[in-house]
């Protein structure tokens, strides 16, 4: 189907104790401090599908996951979901879900499904019309690996009737079995922080952004993934100097220097700004980052004229063409791009098709933003650089706002209808409750404007 925009699975976001309430102290347990209470909670990670059969007649299935634990054959609550990855035979999600306490002789059963845009299924209610089921894997609660390691467990697949359906998966090539690959996160994890600083920097200018300044119909649709200018070069070589300069300064604990956690969107502006910007990060010493994480939830909302926000290449060659495109940015001073070029990127995210070929959906939006929240929710880091774009953090700050939250000390809606400035810089504070991450204040870095 490949765009998959409409009637998303709803997500379960049960990030901690089921309480909705703020705690009136000033603890830092995510869960109960009792040890033996925080064990037999399972956060189950659902790392990757591999070889998912397809059950479309022209493209992979659009493929999302629903996970429950089941006691003695029966099922518990909750019933949380992963969304949905178009055109998917290897997807990647990396994310968490809360799926409560586990009991002795339990089992955690996660379902696939091919989303059908058509099809109106909650799966957390299990009404509506119901989806092609792709296959269940079954796994005891015991044989996931506590804090490190994964397991790969085989999908049972159902018995199907002759049909369109079963007849595209038998013209399939043999191989590999249908399979994914799960984890558990430590009951240590579930101690940490409840409150982590988030940073929020937008890209600098951009080729489509510059066109679209100037009426340039030609040049925002002739492309796609558009590069920076030599303006948004300067905006985030700024950013990178502002850095520096604070780099000097006693460190504050949670600044943006001591970052230890840099996603990035794939978008090619994106990831150069990111290079570029943070560089003096990036190329820290000691317990700094030195790996860029690429992470298709934070890409730019696909608008239908929006050419810019779909991609033009996957895997290796992602990175390939980043480099080319960061030495032409630097042609004039090739060995100031040499070391941007030399930083890593973590691919994993980003092997098969990541973008959208058509409009997006708000609830596509909002399920890739309230799935970034689970990734940072149960992140290792606590402080932690994120690199986007405009529209999508105005968006994220209209899911994630907290109603009494403050900028700079003052009213924050005015994030929820404007936009951060090119290269400009959101310093969040992020409190991880049932319901799902709220950002509690805002503080705009020097420079930083509400456009």
């Amino acid at each position: 189907m490949g765009c998959c925009n409409s009637k998303l699975p709803p997500q379960t976001a049960c990030y901690h104790d089921g309480s909705n309430e703020t705690p009136e102290t000033e603890s830092s347990e995510v869960m109960s401090s009792d040890d033996e209470a925080a064990g037999s909670q399972l956060v189950l990670t659902l790392l990757s599908a591999s070889n998912m059969p397809r059950l479309d007649l022209f493209s992979a299935s659009d493929i999302y996951a629903v996970a429950f634990l089941q006691v003695d054959g029966e099922p518990r609550p909750p019933r949380v979901t992963w969304p949905v990855k178009a055109d998917a035979t290897n997807p990647v999600w990396n994310s968490s879900r809360l799926l409560g306490c586990a009991e002795e002789g339990a089992v955690v059963v996660v379902d696939f499904y091919d989303h059908d845009e058509s099809a109106a299924y909650d799966v957390t209610k299990l009404s509506g019309s119901r989806p092609d089921f792709i296959g269940r894997a079954v796994l005891p609660v015991a044989d996931l690996p506590v804090g490190g390691g994964s397991v790969e467990a085989l999908l049972e697949l159902p018995r199907r009737s002759l049909s369109l359906s079963s007849l595209r998966r038998a013209l399939q090539p043999p191989g590999h079995p249908p399979a994914c690959t799960l984890a558990r996160v430590a009951p240590s994890m579930l101690r940490g922080p409840r409150r982590k600083v988030v940073y929020l920097i937008r890209h600098g200018e951009s080729l489509w952004n510059e066109a679209q300044a100037d009426k340039d119909v030609y040049g925002m649709l002739s492309d796609v993934d558009h590069p920076l200018t030599a303006e948004g070069r300067a905006q985030a070589e700024a950013l990178a100097a502002q850095l520096s300069a604070a780099a000097g300064a006693t460190p504050g604990g949670d600044s943006l220097l001591e970052s230890t956690q840099v996603l990035c969107s794939p978008l090619t502006r994106a990831v150069q700004t990111c290079l570029i910007g943070l560089a003096p990060l990036l190329a820290g010493e000691g317990p700094r980052v030195r790996v860029v994480t690429l992470d298709p939830n934070l890409r730019e909302k696909r608008n239908a004229m929006g050419k810019d926000s779909s991609g033009k290449w996957v895997g290796g060659k992602l990175q390939a063409g980043v480099r080319t495109t960061l030495r032409a940015l630097y042609d004039d001073a090739p060995e100031r791009a040499a070391p941007l070029c030399e930083v890593p990127l973590d691919l994993e995210m980003v092997q098969a098709k990541w973008w959208l070929g058509s409009r997006e959906t708000e609830a596509s939006v909002d399920a890739r933003i309230e799935e970034l929240g689970a990734r940072l929710c149960y992140s290792p880091h606590n402080v932690i650089a994120v690199v986007g774009h405009s529209h999508y953090f105005r968006q994220l700050f209209r899911a994630q706002l907290d109603e009494r939250a403050t900028l700079d000390g003052g009213d924050a809606s005015a994030l929820t209808v404007q936009k951060l400035s090119n290269a400009g810089v959101a310093r969040c504070e992020v409190e991880f409750r049932a319901e799902g991450a709220r950002i509690t204040a805002v503080q705009l870095l020097p420079g930083t404007e509400l456009v």
